[in-house]
Parts: structure tokens; C-alpha cells; sequence
């Protein structure tokens, strides 16, 4: 929404500027300025790009838009999911969580905490952990540096898209110089004209220019940036699984693990030490 919001504000903010002092909206009605610009930018970024990062960039756009999804409902709802395991797990030993890995999508308990289940990366990160509690082959150190791997690579190929946007946002200006230049060779060209002939000429070159600029600083640069954020947020919450279930798996009680857990939430999106002796409360009902 904040993307959006920010895209429409600027927009509006130079349509206002020009269209004030007396500016025609006409004039900043170039296609042949824009194909040179727009499409130029598409190319670079197919040819500066693997392919399996270029078919990204639309969706990661998209995802910038939406945001991640990741919110203060969905951290209380995936302590609240580790609260009710680690304390079947401390009761009944690790098998009495097999039946909600073999299916999570069916598991009441997993369907109990909807925000954070049916975020799929989490869940697989989460679920894939805990198997090998049933599988009595993990011990905290092991752990520990597997998740770190996996975190690890998540969070490279998260930013995959994000460095691509960034230097597509790089490109643009000089897109717009390119624009602009083309622009101004034509305008020589028809130097015996009227002086309204020409400064028409010049007025498309230089609108090639302005595009360049604001196609980046206005509306690219802060998606890119955008996209990185969503990509932070993602691999934060993997983060709070790690030590949660590092921490169990050392011996930790389940509180003491979720605490530590609990410590490393982004301040904006943690719930408060009451809040979470409530979370863990209603976990056990």
C-alpha cells in the first residue's frame, strides 16, 4: 500500500509542479522518448540478468507492493504454533508432533495459527527442522549451523531481485540521456525551422531526460529498496526459528526457549513478556 501511496505523491507532485506555472501536458506526452527508455530498460535487465532472476523481477515488483505480509498478528501466532509443539514435545516425546508434520496443511493444531502456517517458506524452514526431532538424529550444534546454511542462502537469493531493481534504477538516467541526445540530434536537423518547431524538438529531448531521472528517483530506486525491506523482514522471522528451536533442542523448557526466540522479533512486531505468557497460555488450552 505504502508503494502505492508513494508512486501516486510523486506523480502528483510533478504534474502539479509543471502543470502550474503554466506547463501543457501535452508536451510530456513523448512514446518514442519512452519506448527508448522503457524498453531499453527491459533489455538490460534480461541481459544483465540470469534468466531465473529476470522472471523474478515482475513478481518481486508485485511483492513490493503488497509487502510481505509479515505483521505483529503473524510472530504471536508462530510462538503461539512453538509454544503448543515444544510443549507436546516435553510431554510426549517428539513423535507426538508426527502426525501434524505429515500433513501440516491438515493439522488443527497448524491451522490453529493461520498467519504463520500458511506462510510457505516459514513453514517449510520450520517443519523441515523439526522432522528431524522425529527422526532423533539432531542435536543443537548441528542444528544450529543448518539453519544457518539455510538462512543464509534464502536471504542471497532474496536480494537477487532487489540488486537487480537497484541497478535498473542506476540505468535509467542515462536511459533518459540517451532519449534526450536522440532528441537533440533530430532537433538539429530542422535548425531552418520556426523557433516553435524547434523548441518542440527541444522540449521532447529534454522530457527524455526528465523521464530517465524520475523513472529512477521517483518510482524505481524506492521499490528496489521496497523489495529489500520484504526481503529483511522474510528472513528475520526464519531467524526467531533458528533460536527457538536451537535453544529447545540444547535443553532448554519451552518458556526459556521462546524467550530467547521472543528476543530477537523486531521490536515493532514483538509482543510484550505479558503478552507472551499469554500466547503460551492459550497454547496449552
Amino acid at each position: 500500500m505504502g508503494v502505492i501511496v508513494g508512486i501516486i505523491g510523486v506523480t502528483a507532485c510533478v504534474l502539479i509542479g509543471f502543470i502550474g506555472p503554466g506547463g501543457p501536458i501535452p508536451v510530456l506526452i513523448q512514446p518514442y522518448e519512452l519506448l527508448v527508455i522503457g524498453g531499453s530498460a527491459v533489455f538490460t535487465v534480461i541481459s544483465g540478468n540470469p534468466s531465473y532472476v529476470a522472471k523474478h523481477v515482475i513478481p518481486g515488483i508485485i511483492g513490493a507492493i503488497k509487502g510481505s505480509g509479515i505483521d505483529k498478528g503473524t510472530y504471536v501466532d508462530l510462538m503461539g504454533l512453538m509454544a503448543s509443539l515444544f510443549d507436546t514435545m516435553r510431554k510426549e516425546g517428539a513423535l507426538g508432533i508426527e502426525a501434524d508434520l505429515s500433513n501440516p496443511h491438515d493439522s488443527p493444531r497448524f491451522n490453529r495459527y493461520p498467519k504463520a502456517s500458511h506462510n510457505h517458506h516459514l513453514m517449510d524452514t520450520f517443519t523441515s527442522a523439526l522432522r528431524l526431532f522425529v527422526d532423533g538424529v539432531v542435536n543443537a550444534f548441528d542444528l544450529e549451523r543448518m539453519l544457518d546454511t539455510e538462512i543464509e542462502t534464502h536471504h542471497e537469493e532474496a536480494l537477487l531481485v532487489p540488486t537487480a531493481l537497484s541497478k535498473l534504477a542506476d540505468a535509467f538516467p542515462a536511459l533518459g540521456i540517451v532519449a534526450a541526445v536522440l532528441g537533440i540530434i533530430i532537433t538539429m536537423q530542422h535548425l531552418d525551422g520556426p523557433p516553435a518547431e524547434i523548441g518542440g524538438h527541444v522540449a521532447a529531448a529534454l522530457v527524455g531526460t526528465m523521464l530517465g531521472i524520475l523513472l529512477s528517483y521517483g518510482y524505481m530506486a524506492p521499490i528496489a529498496a521496497k523489495t529489500e525491506h520484504v526481503a529483511r523482514e522474510q528472513t528475520a522471522i526464519l531467524h526467531t526459528v533458528k533460536v527457538a528451536l536451537v535453544s529447545f533442542a540444547g535443553g532448554s523448557p519451552p518458556a526459556v526457549a521462546l524467550e530467547f526466540a521472543r528476543k530477537t522479533i523486531p521490536s515493532v512486531f514483538r509482543p510484550t513478556a505479558e503478552e507472551m505468557e499469554e500466547i503460551i497460555r492459550n497454547a496449552k488450552k
